[in-house]
C-alpha cells in the first residue's frame, strides 16, 4: 500500500537590513545576493551534515544533488540574478516533490528583507509527532543561520575565500 502525502506550504521572510539600528551593517542588494547564490551552489558550507555536487546546466540553472545521511535528492536550480532563486526536486527521479523560493524584497530603499517560500510533499503516517511543524521550525531557523552566515561572510569580507 502506498502512502498517502499531504502538501507542506510555508513561507516566511527575515529582515536583513534595519537601518534605524546602527549596530547593524547593512548589507547591499548584491553582498545579500551573492550569499543566497553561495548557499544554493555550496549548501554544505551552510549546514556541515550536508554534501553536495553541482552540475551546470545553462548560464543561472543548474543541477544539484544533495545527501544528508541515508536520504538523497536532486533539484532544479533556477537564479534570476539579484531577485530570487527558485529550486525544485527533478520530477524524472523517484523523490518526493518539494519547490523553494528565496526571494529579495526591497520595501523601501535600503531596507532587505528575504521572503523563504516551502511547498513539500509529506508522507501522511499516523505518528504523534506533527512533521509539518518541526519542518516549518527547522527551516525558520536554518534561514536565519544562513542570513547571519551571509552577514558574517560579507563584513569580513570572506565571498571570495574558502569557506571551512
Amino acid at each position: 500500500m502506498e502512502a498517502q502525502r499531504t502538501l507542506l506550504e510555508f513561507e516566511h521572510i527575515v529582515q536583513v537590513n534595519d537601518l534605524s539600528n546602527n549596530s547593524i551593517v547593512a548589507l547591499t542588494r548584491a553582498q545579500l545576493w551573492k550569499g543566497l547564490v553561495l548557499r544554493a551552489r555550496s549548501p554544505e558550507k551552510f549546514n556541515h551534515s550536508l554534501q553536495c555536487r553541482s552540475d551546470e546546466l545553462a548560464d543561472n540553472e543548474f543541477k544539484r544533488t544533495i545527501e544528508a545521511g541515508n536520504t538523497r535528492f536532486c533539484e532544479r536550480v533556477v537564479l534570476f540574478p539579484e531577485d530570487r532563486i527558485c529550486t525544485r526536486t527533478v520530477q524524472e527521479l523517484n523523490q518526493f516533490n518539494a519547490q523553494s523560493t528565496t526571494s529579495i524584497e526591497e520595501p523601501e530603499k535600503g531596507y532587505l528583507f528575504v521572503r523563504f517560500s516551502y511547498k513539500r510533499e509529506l508522507d501522511d503516517n499516523d505518528s504523534l509527532v506533527d512533521v509539518g511543524e518541526h519542518l516549518k521550525a527547522a527551516y525558520v531557523q536554518i534561514d536565519r543561520d544562513a542570513i547571519a552566515m551571509i552577514r558574517m561572510l560579507a563584513e569580513s569580507d570572506l565571498f571570495d575565500q574558502t569557506i571551512n
